[in-house]
Formats: structure tokens, C-alpha cells, sequence
């Protein structure tokens, strides 16, 4: 419209038209003007319900931003998802001997827990309501936790690893659970999608809300690497307290990069650090928790 109102003043239209032309241009000037506000308080909006609804975390006293979800509420959403999650992996192991020890140690390390975190005394003051499963697939490689304390690891990966390692798996997806990181990562999205909504207000098409929506998984994708490595990190605290050798969740990252066979990640480190990268970053951690070596008797 602005190419058609520079076209009038040239002279080419007749004096009357250039007056219509020009009312049409403010017309549609005014629907932009009108698409900008709103898209305007729709970032307000998401920005505002993504920066205020803030929660404390029960384990470390610290402020997330977790979309103000209660903790029973959390724990509600994984219980409901977790039968239909373990079906997609061929539900609960028939290996019964390897169910109980995974429960074995699950069961230390959530005893461990009131070493590592200030804000819980007791095993009993654990707010959150873990479970560990065993699930019946033995091709995939995987384990993943569910808001609200329900944990899993499939028998591809369990078949391939010792307790030691075991214990740095389920370590490692118990801090999922205690970080809060499946609520933090729906808040981010929620504020993306309400981001995204405005992009597309604004600009009258979807283009820009795809843009938008694309780089929002750039984002997200790095902030949930920043949340494995935190995993690891206080995954390794809980494995010394409850026993285990630290040195243990560099094999698994081994395990890993074997799994892969060059054919790309397995399905658990498909959303992770690359399992090399991340030994490096755990021999460094362990070499700082322990600067005079490993102490004997933990077991691997």
C-alpha cells in the first residue's frame, strides 16, 4: 500500500482517486497498528505469567520458574502418565531379579538424598513420590523420569550395566524429578507458544510464528542440555553418599557411545550432551570431589 500511496502523489491517478487510495492505506496501517498492540499484550502476557509464576523448590530453598505447579499437582500428572509412557516401551520387565535390584537401588539413593540437599532431613520428607520400573524393551536404550517421581530405565540399557552404573543412571534422572526440570521446560514452552502466537498476530500469517516456534527449540534444546549436566553433576553426589563409585557414570557414558554403534545417538542421549563431551566434564567433576583419588570400597 505505501508503493500505491507514493504511485498518487506522482500525478498518475486522478486527484480523487489518490484521496481513496489513501483512505484505504490508513485502514490497513490501522489493522497493523491494531495487530502490533495486540501482539503487544500477548508477550506481556506470556512474559509476565512466565516471570511471576515462580515456585520454591522443597530441596534447595531455591526460586523456579515452574509455572506455579504445585508439587501435588505434579506429582497427580505423573501418575497419570506413567502407564501410558511404560506401554510405549513394552510396560513392566518380566526380570524380576533385575527389578529388584533396580528398586535396591533406587531405594539408597533417595536415602541419600537428605546428605545432599539442605532442604530435606529425613528419606520421609522427600515431597515427591518416586517409583523405579524396570520396562520389557531390550532394544531401545533409554531411562527417563516423569514429573512427580516416577522413574524408568528399559532393559536394553539395565542389561548392559553394573549396579555401580546402574546407580548413576537413576541418580542421574532422580535430579530430573528434584530440579523440577519437566515443569520448567513446559513453562519455557508455554512462554514460547504465547511468543509465538504474538509473532503470528502480528504479522497476519504464520511465517513469522513458524520462525518464532523454530528458534524457540534452539532454545529449549540448550537449556535442556544445561539441565542433563546439572544431572550429572549432583547424579554423582547422590551416587558417593549412597555408595557407589563416581567413576561408574563415565562407563555408562561409554555404554553410550557403544549403543550407538556410529549410526548416531541412542534414544537416552539423542536429547543429551554428547556422551563424550560429557566424560571429560565428569572425570573433571570427580577429580574435584575427590583431589586425593577415589576412596576405596564404593562399589562400581
Amino acid at each position: 500500500m505505501a508503493v500505491r500511496f507514493g504511485g498518487l502523489g506522482t500525478g498518475h491517478r486522478p486527484r480523487g482517486r489518490g484521496r481513496g487510495g489513501f483512505g484505504h492505506s490508513l485502514g490497513r496501517r490501522g489493522s497493523l497498528k491494531t495487530r502490533l498492540v495486540i501482539a503487544a499484550v500477548l508477550v506481556v502476557v506470556a512474559v509476565g505469567g512466565y516471570l511471576l509464576n515462580t515456585s520454591t523448590n522443597p530441596y534447595t530453598g531455591q526460586q523456579q520458574r515452574t509455572g506455579g505447579v504445585p508439587i501435588e499437582q505434579e506429582i497427580a500428572m505423573g501418575l497419570q502418565a506413567a502407564p501410558q509412557m511404560a506401554q510405549q516401551f513394552g510396560g513392566r520387565s518380566s526380570n524380576v531379579a533385575g527389578q529388584d535390584l533396580l528398586e535396591r537401588v533406587g531405594q539408597k539413593l533417595l536415602r541419600a538424598v537428605p546428605q545432599v540437599y539442605p532442604g530435606i532431613e529425613t528419606i520421609d520428607d522427600i515431597p515427591h513420590r518416586f517409583s523405579f520400573t524396570l520396562l520389557d524393551d531390550d532394544q531401545t536404550v533409554n531411562a527417563f523420569a516423569l514429573p512427580g517421581g516416577p522413574t524408568f530405565i528399559t532393559d536394553a540399557l539395565f542389561d548392559q550395566l553394573t549396579e555401580g552404573q546402574v546407580a548413576g543412571v537413576m541418580g542421574h534422572e532422580i535430579v530430573h524429578v528434584i530440579q523440577s526440570h519437566g515443569l520448567e521446560r513446559m513453562a519455557k514452552q508455554n512462554l514460547l507458544q504465547g511468543i509465538a502466537g504474538a509473532a503470528t498476530t502480528a504479522a497476519g500469517d504464520m511465517s513469522a510464528g513458524q520462525v518464532t516456534q523454530m528458534v524457540g527449540n534452539f532454545l529449549q534444546m540448550s537449556y535442556g542440555r544445561e539441565d542433563e549436566l546439572e544431572c550429572d553433576r549432583e547424579g554423582l553426589l547422590l551416587m558417593v553418599k549412597a555408595g557407589y563409585d563416581p567413576r561408574s557414570m563415565i562407563e555408562v557414558m561409554k555404554v553410550l557411545e557403544k549403543a550407538s554403534g556410529g549410526r548416531g545417538a541412542p534414544e537416552w542421549a539423542s536429547t543429551h550432551p554428547d556422551p563424550g563431551n560429557r566424560q571429560q566434564a565428569l572425570a573433571e567433576q570427580i577429580k574435584q570431589m575427590f583431589p586425593d583419588g577415589v576412596p576405596a570400597g564404593l562399589v562400581p
